[in-house]
């Protein structure tokens, strides 16, 4: 496979994930303590494999940064590329929350020091812009684990701490939330890594392992077992409490997105449609998202209250809602990407940017020292 097809391969799973995540998070009419009908777990389950997918990606991309840049250059730029664009679309939720919510309507909220710490908590790391600054963090932590022999070391720790937040989800330990693990995606993004290194042969057992028809027909029997496995762990969660029962981090869905992963790269070669998103565009579709949920739920409102019970009747609707949602959020990144301030927050060429001017300056400087002949 060349290099730009190996690219384009990896840029078509990324737009997959985050199209699945737009599409689990594009749900109409839920409440704290909405439940839901087998049917419409068994749909919302095909997608689940949404930020996993996401974080080996990331990784396995990573492993290629790692070898090029020192752990200082690398945070530098994942500062510039991730963590600062991220604060940009959150700085609005913060401005809404602490200085405007509080003071609009007929009931209104002094605003605390414990209250405005509760909504920059909140906003963190309860919030969807949980997973960037998660994805952040794991970066600064790689950036120091360079060696192959130290990464597959804590490969295995790493995906113990994932079951042990996989068995939190029924003995409560610490809070059960999937954005409240920040240690459970370390073994993704390991693993994504490792994958990376480990290319070749990792491909080649794939292709050997689902060439036969018995293998292929074996394969999608277990794909279909842990899928099933999946939805009704979360129909089991469900039924002690409402808490996340569609939890990421479910030991069932960990092994359906693995095996759904093995599938996605069977077919990276027929996926065609990255071509219409830009590099920044799948990251800038996660971060503007949410202002279009929230939009969108404030039209939907009139139509309420809907139903405690979150039916298979939605799914229609919801789907229509995710790909409007989705096509408005890449619109608007474009949009977004062809403003040279917004774009320069964006791309995070600041280091970049500072080696440019301080080259011009420095070719002034010496200019004006040279003697006029």
């Amino acid at each position: 496979m060349s290099v730009h097809t190996h690219h384009n391969s990896i840029a078509n799973l990324r737009v997959l994930a985050i199209a699945a995540i737009v599409l689990n998070h594009a749900q109409i009419g839920i409440a704290e303590h909405t439940e839901y009908s087998a049917g419409y777990i068994i749909y919302s389950q095909f997608s689940k494999f949404g930020s996993i997918l996401f974080m080996v990606i990331s990784g396995f991309l990573f492993q290629k940064s790692v070898l090029k840049y020192k752990p200082t250059d690398l945070i530098s730029k994942k500062v510039t590329t991730v963590l600062i664009p991220s604060l940009f679309f959150m700085l609005p939720w913060l401005i809404l929350n602490i200085a405007i919510l509080p003071f609009v309507g007929e009931k209104t909220t002094e605003v605390t020091e414990e209250y405005v710490y509760a909504q920059v908590y909140n906003i963190f790391f309860r919030s969807i812009y949980w997973f960037p600054i998660n994805l952040f963090l794991i970066f600064i932590v790689n950036s120091f684990i360079r060696d192959t022999k130290v990464l597959k070391n804590l490969f295995i720790p790493a995906v113990l701490v994932t079951l042990f937040y996989s068995l939190n989800i029924y003995q409560h330990w610490v809070p059960r939330r999937h954005n409240s693990a920040l240690l459970g995606y370390f073994s993704f993004f390991f693993a994504g890594r490792l994958l990376q290194v480990h290319y070749g042969m990792i491909k080649s057992l794939i292709e050997t392992y689902t060439r036969s028809f018995l293998h292929k027909t074996g394969f999608a029997v277990l794909l279909l077992l842990f899928f099933g496995m999946a939805a009704f762990e979360t129909y089991t969660i469900q039924a002690t409490s409402t808490t996340d029962p569609f939890n990421i981090l479910r030991a069932s869905n960990i092994i359906y997105s693995g095996l759904f992963l093995v599938v996605l790269f069977q077919i990276r070669k027929a996926l065609s449609f990255a071509s219409y998103f830009k590099d920044k565009s799948v990251f800038l579709i996660y971060l503007i998202h949410p202002y279009f949920l929230f939009i969108g739920t404030q039209l939907l409102a009139p139509f309420g209250p809907f139903d405690s019970l979150h039916t298979i009747s939605f799914v229609p609707a919801e789907v229509i809602y995710g790909a409007i949602i989705l096509v408005l959020s890449l619109q608007f990144s474009k949009v977004l990407l062809r403003m040279p301030v917004i774009a320069f927050i964006i791309n995070g060429n600041y280091s970049l940017k500072m080696r440019s001017v301080k080259s011009s300056l420095s070719t002034e400087t010496l200019s004006q020292k040279l003697p006029r002949v």
